[in-house]
C-alpha cells in the first residue's frame, strides 16, 4: 500500500524549502525570532507587572552591575 504522502497529490515540499527557494528563509527566520523574543519579554513584563519604563530602568541598572 502507498504511503499517505504518495496518495495526496497536494502535499509538496515543506514551507522551509519554499522559503529557501524564494531566497527569504534567513530573513523570515530573523523576523520570526525577533517576534518570539518580543512576545517573551512582553509576557515576562506582564507576569512581573512591569511597565516599559521600569523594564528599561532595570535593564540599564543590570548592565552596569
Amino acid at each position: 500500500m502507498n504511503s499517505q504522502h504518495e496518495e495526496n497529490l497536494h502535499i509538496g515540499s515543506d514551507f522551509d524549502d519554499f522559503l529557501s527557494e524564494e531566497a527569504i528563509l534567513d530573513e523570515v527566520t530573523a523576523v520570526a525570532t525577533k517576534r518570539i523574543i518580543a512576545w517573551q519579554i512582553s509576557e515576562g513584563m506582564s507576569t512581573l507587572k512591569l511597565s516599559k519604563t521600569a523594564m528599561a530602568k532595570n535593564a540599564h541598572q543590570q548592565s552596569f552591575a
